[in-house]
């Protein structure tokens, strides 16, 4: 058996991108009733008074519908014609063991995320109070600002602090990428020992995301300059573009990566 674990990034991103037509056939109804909540939940909260009791059942009812979209998705990426087989639902519509594995998952692994970073903020916070540059201040908030805004003499030192810790936590969340991947390939619960899946892949899956995602984050700067009289219209398709395009990508991408990645550590 080889260790060699190593995935391609062009195959991958071919792969993502030949994914569109299986998801839209496969998930089309989880993907439309996604992109029907989010879309009426930002109508709802952007232009019309809503009770928090409102605003809790539509995130409730949008997280719900977020694991039975990747739930679907990824058994369509990972099984094929055997997705039906693992429990796939009309329409990609379906609540099983995959989707509760799924929701524990992220649970456990956002826990353990907020960890790190809550760590990584207390570190700086005592840091920032020890220096003294925080005296002044009405909040930590607003030292940090004056910080940057200054960026002179022992600021650099918080500032570089700063942009380490947000590139140790982008490592982290890439690191846990294919969590979602395993979970559905492998049928059973897989949190923190996913780590070890994107061992020496880390910056190939970070690059091809970023490759998935700049387009989307060009026509999302483009929308802002759209006339105010439109915006809604505009926002409306960026969702669209969200639920229906990129996030089979994303999902097609990382299904590839663990493909690869599995099919080569054990060949």
């Amino acid at each position: 058996m080889s260790v060699k674990s190593a995935f391609s990034v062009t195959k991958a991103l071919r792969d993502s991108a030949g994914f569109l037509p299986r998801a839209w056939s496969g998930a089309w109804l989880a993907l439309g009733l996604l992109f029907a909540i989010v879309g009426g939940a930002w109508l709802t909260m952007h232009h019309l008074p809503s009770p928090p009791l409102v605003c809790v059942a539509l995130i409730a009812v949008i997280l719900v519908l977020k694991y039975v979209a990747h739930g679907s998705l990824y058994r369509i990426a990972l099984f094929g014609p055997s997705a039906k087989d693992e429990g796939l639902g009309f329409g990609g519509v379906q609540i099983g063991r995959p989707e509760r594995r799924l929701f524990l998952a992220s649970v456990a692994i956002a826990v353990f995320f907020v960890m790190i970073a809550a760590t990584l903020f207390i570190v700086f916070a005592i840091a920032l109070s020890l220096s003294g540059l925080s005296q002044g201040y009405g909040s930590s908030l607003a030292a940090v600002q004056a910080i940057i805004h200054r960026h002179a003499g022992a600021d650099v030192v918080f500032i570089l602090y700063l942009i380490a810790a947000g590139l140790f936590l982008i490592f982290v969340a890439v690191k846990f990428s294919l969590a979602s991947a395993a979970n559905i390939g492998q049928r059973r619960l897989v949190t923190l020992n996913a780590l070890g899946l994107t061992s020496g892949n880390v910056g190939k899956l970070f690059i091809g995301v970023t490759i998935i995602l700049l387009p989307f984050v060009l026509v999302a700067m483009l929308a802002a300059f759209a006339p105010s009289n439109g915006r809604r219209i505009v926002h409306l398709v960026l969702i669209g573009l969200n639920v229906f395009v990129l996030l089979p990508l994303i999902v097609g991408f990382f299904a590839s990566a663990y493909r690869q990645i599995v099919t080569n550590r054990f060949r």
